[in-house]
């Protein structure tokens, strides 16, 4: 048997032999131009299996950043991936007019240069419009990480220019010059900005999540985009006053290390039950964590027995506390102006209600001989956020024969008279009497920064400011220049240079100009995922309204699902509000922090950072729509204090 396997080797390899000798030259050649076509195709099918996608890697790198300096770079490579760098050059777009934003850009710049401060002023005054051109567009901030179209940021920079130079012309030795008198320069910058409008910043409840505020109101003061007037709910409320209780020289540590500052808080807090069954009782019945309960002891410790009144004129912030009084004796927006002697603190506990940390929760004020007592009537209830809604009575009117609703069994109980106050409230807290439109009639808001410490809510409610990588990508050839006919006759000129002598030349002008808006004006284009995703988030946020209004959700429902959203600011247009509402990378583990004991140092700089992370990618945003409102606002309290 071995000889015969021996025999066939040898027999074998013979016939090898004599294949490979009498094979032609070509046949070899043949051979071999295939194999190297076999190897290419399986070396590129390698490399391409093996090869990282770029723009994947730097979303995991996004993913895990944790500060704005270490998140800049990261998407200014995601813009470049992306090309939404040459988005950025390319002005012309569908959603703003850029042809009249270029040419007020000029003008300003044009009488800037010439020294015409009569004409500048003339300009700013008609042109300072927070949503001018359509500058203000969610959809111009949904792609590039960096900001909108430079021509847009270059309007507001040149903006910005000539009130520093009206600024500095304005205090000149020149006695020709008509604004040399200080009255006339504080009356210019004052109409200016009551033209403008104010940006208020809405903290609303969050009670598990509340701590988010704080990084969303970290990230906006050090990025110089915090609003002065601050308005806040329950846990917002606490946050807010934190915030404007203090000058910059004790709020900056805070920002910094809260946590090293509340450690001694946290070893004094014998208020807060530490046993785990409790702690359960606390999230779920009352809504409310450890660290949560311990922050709103440190928050009252921080800014101890201090009126509304005497926080303004400490910091000049206006903080506004909303609260839900069952008798309408009791304002429902408290601030230096409505309440200015009710001790900040009882206005926080009113905020989040009675029930829930206390059952007897009262407003103190103090009388002229600086003594703490009760404000009266005695008899108030305050309800919770996420039992109010502002549109309850909306199917019937008081004139229709009004009958004061039933108490939903899941609440608790009232007394008769009480009962007839609290569905009187629901009556009259309309759209017109809302504490929100309240705060927009004292302070000539026009704009809202609102900020939903509700992670789980934000599928459903922060698509229109989500960034798409993949939607509305513009294809540019990197070294080639977008070419078309009209392109340079509607780019830096206005629409006097493209008239020629002859009938023809003017048609093939508009001809021009016309390919060019329809072939770069197409910056965006449907994307179908998208949109399924945004109408079904908008019909189960409608839905869950509708049962809430119906009184159809229980009490542990409405903490999860109603947003506390102000109902009067839904029906505005998409520039009068920005909402954010931080997202959870991982949504089971963070949930269970909630439950968590003795990480109280550990969970609130997480809870910080979550809030820092949601506001990152609104700072282009917030930057163009508050630039110029807080220029103007910094430029009259400078010339006022002068003026006093």
């Amino acid at each position: 048997m071995i000889n015969l396997v021996h025999t066939l080797q040898i027999y074998a390899l013979r016939l090898i032999s004599v294949i490979i000798n009498h094979t032609p030259a070509f046949i070899w050649a043949i051979i071999e131009f295939a194999s190297d076509i076999c190897f290419f195709w399986f070396k590129s099918i390698y490399r391409m299996y093996r090869r990282k996608d770029p723009l994947k890697e730097y979303l995991k790198l996004l993913d895990n950043v944790q500060h704005y300096r270490e998140w800049k770079p990261i998407v200014g490579e995601i813009d470049k991936l992306t090309n939404m760098d040459l988005w950025r050059q390319n002005f012309i777009s569908k959603h703003y007019d850029y042809i009249l934003i270029n040419e007020r850009t000029k003008l300003l710049r044009e009488a800037r240069l010439s020294q015409d401060s009569p004409l500048l002023m003339s300009l700013l005054r008609s042109g300072l419009i927070r949503n001018f051109g359509g500058i203000s567009q969610k959809r111009l901030f949904t792609k590039s990480y960096l900001g909108t179209k430079l021509k847009i940021e270059e309007y507001i920079e040149e903006v910005l220019r000539c009130l520093n130079y009206l600024n500095e012309s304005i205090t000149s030795s020149d006695d020709t010059f008509i604004m040399n008198s200080k009255q006339l320069k504080i009356d210019f910058f004052h109409d200016a900005r009551q033209s403008f409008g104010c940006t208020a910043l809405l903290l609303q409840g969050g009670s598990l999540f509340g701590l988010c505020h704080l990084g969303v109101v970290k990230a906006l003061y050090f990025k110089g985009l915090l609003p002065r007037i601050i308005c806040g709910s329950a846990v917002g409320a606490a946050v807010a006053s934190l915030v404007c209780t203090l000058n910059n020289d004790e709020l900056i540590p805070i920002l910094i290390s809260i946590s090293d500052i509340m450690k001694e808080i946290d070893l004094l807090n014998h208020d807060v039950d530490e046993r785990y069954g409790n702690v359960i009782e606390n999230v779920v019945k009352k809504g409310y964590s450890e660290d949560i309960l311990i922050f709103l002891k440190f928050v009252r410790d921080t800014i101890g027995d201090l009126t509304f009144e005497e926080a303004y004129l400490k910091t000049e912030k206006v903080l506004n506390i909303i609260v839900h009084p069952t008798n309408q004796a009791i304002p429902s927006l408290l601030n230096y102006i409505t309440s200015p002697n009710v001790i900040i603190w009882t206005a926080i506990y009113a905020s989040i209600g009675t029930g829930v940390l206390s059952d007897n929760v009262q407003l103190y004020v103090k009388d002229f001989n600086n003594n703490i007592v009760p404000k009266s009537p005695l008899n108030v209830k305050y309800l919770k956020p996420q039992d109010v809604s502002y549109l309850r009575g909306y199917f019937k009117t008081k004139n229709e024969g009004y009958q004061p609703q039933k108490k939903n069994e899941s609440s608790s109980s009232f007394e008769t008279k009480e009962q007839e106050d609290f569905d009187d409230y629901h009556y009259f807290q309309s759209k017109e009497n809302s504490p929100y439109t309240r705060l927009t009639e004292l302070f000539n808001v026009n704009h809202f920064i609102i900020s939903l410490a509700r992670p789980y809510l934000a599928p459903l409610i922060s698509n229109d400011l989500k960034h798409y990588h993949s939607y509305g990508k513009v294809r540019y050839e990197r070294g080639r220049k977008p070419s078309g006919k009209g392109l340079s006759l509607i780019s830096m000129g206005s629409t006097n240079d493209t008239e020629t002598d002859t009938d023809t030349g003017k048609d093939d002008m508009q001809i021009g100009k016309a390919i060019v808006e329809e072939r770069y004006t197409k910056d965006t284009k449907t994307h179908g995922f998208k949109l399924i995703k945004t109408l079904i988030g908008m019909e189960i946020q409608h839905r869950l309204v509708v049962m809430n209004k119906l009184g159809m959700l229980n009490e542990v429902m409405k903490r999860f699902f109603i947003d506390e959203k102000p109902s009067s600011l839904q029906t505005l247009s998409s520039i009068r509000e920005v909402t954010i509402v931080p997202e959870l990378k991982y949504l089971v583990k963070d949930f269970g922090r909630v439950f968590d004991v003795h990480k109280t140092m550990e969970n609130i700089p997480y809870w910080i950072l979550v809030g820092e992370r949601s506001v990152w990618p609104l700072f282009p945003m917030l930057w163009t729509r508050c630039a110029i409102e807080f220029a103007l606002d910094d430029l009259y309290n400078l010339h006022r204090k002068r003026g006093q």
